[in-house]
């Protein structure tokens, strides 16, 4: 039997150079984006107002996030992408990453839900991902079991029958107790019974296109410990079980940004957070050195 290893070899040759250029999984925002810049700006939801995202004795949910990091955290710091009864971030304690960080575009991404039952805690998981590109993350929690998704993976943890609910009410200083996106009203900094400084916590620089809060548990679970395959959902929909939705789709430069599963969570931007066109994220650069009004001011002049 003849073989042409001449023409074997070039088709070797372009299925590897084919797995070296597909990406893992694409995405691509619809419409606009909340776009932050890592100095000050974030979006908040008054606790005063609207109270906690999960009610009482919530025991199944899912939070997820599409969003877009441009930067990561300094040592020692974590950036907030959002935060109440559940929180994602990214953390600049890099050996403390589940997976190493070991090229310039990876940064350390973490999730974490505050829990009670028989007893009262948190379980957070971290996994390494990268910058500028777009990342999907979700929590998801049934049956006493925390799941962190992050992009095409699902990590399940152990079930811990203790911590059943999510927790109805967080024991924070008062101004901690917002929902936050993109970072707190001002620098959340951690300090132990010796004085040491543990972490700070602050802002998210980048994009973010939708969120979405659910009283279910969504997708298909793995029925074992570990790591599994996961396949992202491209667009998060309205339906019965959608606690909070907003998807950043109001027009250019608004700093309002209504919930579109029709409960009225409107998330109101602060110190210049608003929504700008998704397809113009990855050109935006914000500089330390030049403010906002004058960066707002390019990407206009840009757009029209």
């Amino acid at each position: 039997m003849y073989i042409n290893f001449k023409f074997l070899l070039s088709v070797l040759s372009a299925v590897l150079l084919l797995s070296f250029v597909m990406p893992i999984f694409s995405f691509e925002p619809s419409g606009g984006v909340l776009m932050l810049d890592g100095e000050d700006d974030y979006a908040i939801l008054p606790l005063a107002e609207h109270g906690y995202i999960f009610p009482k004795n919530t025991e199944a949910f899912t939070a997820e996030v599409w969003f877009y990091p441009k930067s990561q955290p300094e040592p020692g710091q974590k950036d907030i992408i959002l935060s109440q009864q559940v929180v994602f971030g990214l953390s600049g304690h890099l050996g403390s990453c589940r997976g190493w960080v070991g090229k310039k575009n990876e940064v350390c991404s973490y999730g974490t839900a505050h829990l009670e039952g028989g007893a009262r805690g948190v379980t957070s998981a971290s996994r390494v991902i990268k910058k500028d590109q777009w990342n999907y993350l979700a929590i998801i929690f049934k049956d006493s079991t925390f799941h962190l998704v992050y992009n095409d993976q699902i990590v399940r943890g152990q079930k811990r029958a203790f911590m059943n609910v999510v927790a109805a009410k967080l024991f924070f200083v008062e101004q901690f107790n917002d929902f936050f996106v993109g970072g707190f009203a001002e620098d959340k900094v951690i300090i132990n019974q010796f004085g040491a400084l543990i972490t700070r916590e602050t802002y998210f620089h980048g994009a973010i296109d939708a969120i979405r809060f659910s009283n279910i548990a969504r997708y298909d679970l793995p029925a074992e410990l570990g790591t599994s395959p996961f396949d992202p959902p491209q667009r998060f929909l309205n339906d019965e079980h959608t606690l909070a939705l907003w998807d950043f789709n109001e027009k250019e430069g608004a700093d309002r940004f209504e919930d579109t599963s029709g409960n009225e969570k409107t998330l109101i931007g602060m110190n210049g957070a608003a929504v700008m066109s998704g397809g113009d994220v990855g050109n935006l650069e914000i500089r330390p050195d030049r403010s906002l009004a004058i960066t707002w001011g390019q990407v206009k002049s840009e757009l029209f």
